[in-house]
């Protein structure tokens, strides 16, 4: 990959959907040498990548370098100079944390420095002791945080948030009523590993979407 001169203009959403079209050339050219068949999953992956990002000429000259990629070495070189060119989920420290959740008066925090920002479109953790799982998003440009119940009972389905097949669990939201004393309560079955479901998460109108629908 040439020296970077672009600025970053990938969402981690748009990098986890070029790793993954790029991990069905890399499967397919590991699994056939029929050219008509190759041929066939390049264009495949050229329509998605076009039908989802808007690039400049600039930009899609870097992405067409995806097609180069023939193994799986080629590929993760590539998706580590492709960071570059990622727009990182907005940096947060504890105290910003804190503030979120003002009314928790024994948080349990993250391990911020074990985070990659790269490579999360939304943050999330667990407090095993409480059931309780934490959420923090970036919509309208200004963190959001959201708090529920997460049940160890886990089974395989998919999930609301990476709308992929995975091992779940119930989360569960309460949000205040209209009438002042009521809550309504939002179950949903969501990825138990959080930076599993990220790293499916490859539109990210759809994730905030979903918080949106939890917190109303």
């Amino acid at each position: 990959m040439e020296k970077q001169t672009i600025q970053p203009f990938l969402t981690v959403a748009n990098y986890h959907l070029l790793e993954q079209q790029m991990n069905k050339i890399i499967l397919t050219l590991a699994t056939t040498k029929d050219k008509d068949v190759i041929l066939a999953v390049h264009g495949i992956v050229d329509s998605e990548i076009t039908a989802k990002l808007a690039l400049s000429t600039e930009e899609a000259e870097l992405i067409e370098q995806l097609f180069d990629v023939t193994n799986r070495a080629q590929g993760d070189a590539y998706s580590e100079q492709l960071k570059l060119y990622v727009i990182p989920f907005k940096a947060v420290t504890a105290s910003t944390i804190k503030s979120l959740f003002k009314k928790e008066k024994k948080l349990k925090l993250p391990k911020l420095e074990e985070m990659d920002f790269h490579e999360i479109c939304y943050l999330a953790w667990d407090d095993p002791g409480t059931h309780r799982k934490y959420v923090v998003l970036e919509q309208d440009e200004k963190l959001k945080s959201i708090k529920g119940t997460f049940s160890n009972d886990t089974i395989r389905g998919i999930c609301a948030i990476c709308n992929r097949h995975s091992d779940v669990g119930l989360f569960t939201t309460s949000v205040k009523g209209q009438i002042v004393g009521t809550f309504t309560n939002y179950s949903n079955y969501i990825c138990a590993d959080s930076q599993t479901c990220n790293r499916h998460v490859t539109d990210i109108e759809k994730t905030q979407a979903f918080f949106e629908r939890i917190t109303q």
